[in-house]
């Protein structure tokens, strides 16, 4: 049975070296945490606290990713089921937290915070970014969804190699 005492704090080190501080039961919501932290049992206990680097997130970043990772400790977040009966954002995530949570960041953090999340083997934080990501691309066209992913376009020549290596995306 897990205890709600905080217990011993892990320390997590951004890609740009600035450290954060959080209870190692919050922090192993991480797989990748919880693997640098070798044969720990969930209730054994630290001799001292641990460091764990994560080279690929960036301090502003991390320093989301671990107010999430200590909200979740404090109210876990309801699984997002699918499929969606939804497809509004705020109808599918209920609680106010976490709607917030991935509202009130620009597009460029929502990114990044999917990519730690991804990166850092956080399951709940990638299904509510990937989540957002969704809903703000229902709807959209084609073009809209090549300008809110940052994609490129393909020349002439790349536009008739993807047209004919993958014709049955484009058969009508």
């Amino acid at each position: 049975m897990e205890s709600n005492a905080p217990g011993p704090d892990v320390t997590l080190e951004s890609s740009d070296g600035t450290k954060y501080s959080l209870p190692y039961s919050a922090a192993k919501l991480s797989n990748t945490v919880k693997d640098a932290q070798g044969d720990l049992d969930d209730d054994e206990e630290m001799e001292e606290p641990r460091e764990v680097k994560i080279p690929k997130v960036a301090s502003r970043c991390l320093e989301k990713v671990v107010a999430f990772l200590k909200h979740y400790r404090e109210e876990p977040m309801d699984v997002i089921k699918t499929p969606l009966e939804e497809n509004e954002f705020s109808k599918v995530i209920k609680q106010e937290w976490y709607r917030d949570f991935a509202t009130g960041v620009d597009q460029p953090m929502l990114f990044e915070l999917l990519t730690a999340a991804n990166y850092m083997a956080i399951q709940p934080l990638l299904d509510l970014t990937c989540l957002q990501v969704s809903c703000q691309l229902m709807g959209k066209s084609a073009e809209e969804i090549r300008t809110v992913l940052n994609i490129p376009r393909l020349s002439p020549e790349e536009d008739i190699a993807a047209r004919q290596q993958h014709r049955w995306i484009f058969d009508d």
